[in-house]
């Protein structure tokens, strides 16, 4: 042991040996750094990519970069495509309850019911009501 290693509390000796420290630097694995690209952007351009990424709910940095692989991020929803969204639900909600009802009926009470006329021109009206929201639903999301 040499006088530093035991000033400084080492008890084992420190490997001189060349051969053992490099096998010992090959488990080491470092981690590389990352390349990178530099862009320079006109500051309106700088303001669009900040706008379009901010739309997104992303950072610029990443932004740009799935814009470069290819990827197309995908603009989050606004308040109003959230409550379209919502009401699609209930919609949907309420035509499985009606398919549900009818479901737990037999065939006989099935057939008395269309072929009773105001339960079909309600039926009717309850069911084109559905359809005009899910058209004005439809009609949120579209841009």
């Amino acid at each position: 042991m040499q006088y530093s290693q035991a000033r400084i509390g080492l008890t084992k000796p420190i490997i001189t040996n060349k051969l053992k420290y490099l096998e010992m630097k090959q488990d080491v694995k470092h981690k590389g750094r990352n390349p990178r690209i530099t862009v320079c952007y006109t500051p309106d351009e700088n303001q669009r990519i900040i706008e379009m990424a901010s739309a997104c709910g992303l950072k610029k940095s990443q932004y740009i970069h799935d814009i470069s692989l290819g990827r197309e991020p995908k603009v989050m929803m606004s308040d109003k495509e959230a409550d379209a969204l919502m009401s699609l639900k209930a919609a949907r909600g309420e035509l499985v309850l009606i398919k549900n009802a009818l479901h737990g009926t037999t065939q006989e009470q099935r057939k008395k019911y269309f072929r009773n006329e105001q339960f079909m021109r309600q039926w009717m009206e309850g069911v084109n009501s559905l359809i005009r929201r899910l058209v004005e639903i439809e009609g949120m999301f579209k841009r």
